[in-house]
């Protein structure tokens, strides 16, 4: 046992002797031992240094992680809160279907093979209530616009002709594009940034345009997307009324006079 205790008995009698020596040098010498403790910390600095770094690194990392996590939850809430004002925005502005009071039945009296994609011929012009510019609507979505009118005929293009031009919106994000045809039976919603997000049977309706031509006419729905160029990402739409089947259609006008045979 004693031999067990000697080497503990020495070295606490030899710490208890560098702690009298430290204690009198601090007395006698109190300059040299602020330098010896300075050149102590800067030694012990050294290995402190990694885990001081990796200590400020994981309290960094774990902020950011919170911060981000906070950024996507507020991110969430915006975006929550942005959806239900164009919502709401929307039902205030896009106004009820068209009423059947201001619609004139037509009868397509003529489609030339070469132009199927651009114009038809219907048997209703000035006579009957008529104008240049109204939409012409199938199956309740619009498939073109007046451009020619006589007496008792009128040239309807359609949406589907290269020349037609349109202002139209996408119902669920409220972005703004314009209808435009390729001459072959296909329908483009162009100038949508790429950024955002559509998805395929999102509703496109008709925008603010023009005195004959009212907002929120459906056209069709988007189903899918072009290739990206300029900065825009053209979406391709499906028509909701049946082009190659065109045989009747109804021609807005208000204050339209009764359809003659």
């Amino acid at each position: 046992m004693v031999n067990k205790l000697n080497p503990i008995l020495v070295s606490s009698l030899l710490a208890l002797l560098f702690g009298l020596m430290t204690l009198w040098a601090s007395y006698k010498f109190p300059a040299a031992v602020r330098v010896a403790v300075d050149n102590v910390g800067v030694f012990l600095s050294y290995p402190e240094r990694p885990a001081q770094e990796i200590r400020t690194l994981v309290q960094a990392t774990g902020n950011w992680v919170m911060e981000r996590k906070s950024l996507q939850d507020r991110n969430r809430e915006l975006e929550v809160e942005n959806l239900a004002l164009r919502t709401a925005l929307q039902n205030v502005t896009i106004p009820s279907p068209v009423s059947t009071s201001e619609l004139i039945g037509a009868r397509v009296t003529l489609r030339y093979p070469e132009a199927w994609w651009k114009e038809v011929r219907v048997n209703r012009g000035s006579l009957h209530g008529v104008r240049v510019g109204a939409p012409a609507i199938s199956d309740g979505y619009m498939i073109g616009k007046v451009v020619r009118v006589g007496e008792d005929y009128s040239w309807v293009e359609l949406i589907t002709s290269s020349s037609f031009m349109l202002a139209a919106v996408v119902n669920e994000t409220w972005d703004l594009g314009v209808i435009n045809g390729d001459d072959r039976g296909n329908v483009w919603l162009f100038y949508m940034p790429p950024e955002r997000e559509f998805r395929r049977g999102m509703m496109i309706s008709t925008a603010m345009v023009g005195d004959y031509l009212p907002p929120g006419i459906p056209i069709g729905r988007i189903w899918g997307s072009g290739e990206t160029r300029d900065g825009f990402t053209p979406q391709s739409v499906a028509s909701g009324a049946h082009l190659t089947q065109l045989y009747n259609l109804q021609i807005l006008s208000s204050g339209a006079e009764g359809a003659r045979n």
